[in-house]
């Protein structure tokens, strides 16, 4: 059995960074000084299981997209940005568009929810959207 949280964010990376209209980062990768909006991919959660058969790992990975305003937040800024990667990740149903890594089959991708997130720093309002994909894995 091996770790395939890293995979799959590389899959992710792959498949959205200089594709969708704003820059994504892998967690913990945001320039400290970058203003704009950005989608920040981070992993939330992984359960593993031996089906006698194959390893398989359910992994949750989510998108934080974050947008930023002067005044007043607009959020189908975050919303055109998350139909953006939905698209990218599910063009057809049944099937998904991520870059396929090495020892991993990526079987299903499901937006499980989101949640929804306003902050205020220093004459900035944040508006986030917070999206949950689910993801089913069998290693090879």
């Amino acid at each position: 059995m091996i770790a395939v949280d890293d995979k799959v964010m590389n899959s992710w990376q792959e498949l959205l960074d200089g594709v969708i209209s704003v820059p994504v980062f892998i967690e913990g990768s945001v320039p400290e000084e970058y203003e704009g909006n950005y989608v920040e991919l981070r992993v939330e959660s992984e359960t593993e299981d031996d089906t006698k058969h194959s390893f398989r790992s359910d992994l949750v990975i989510i998108t934080d997209i974050v947008t930023m305003f002067k005044v007043s937040p607009n959020r189908s800024v975050a919303s055109g940005i998350d139909n953006e990667i939905k698209t990218l990740i599910k063009s057809v149903p049944g099937l998904n568009n991520l870059v396929q890594q090495s020892g991993i089959q990526i079987l299903h991708v499901v937006p499980s929810d989101a949640s929804f997130l306003q902050e205020y720093s220093t004459g900035v309002i944040y508006y986030r959207k917070i999206v949950r994909y689910t993801h089913r894995i069998i290693q090879n």
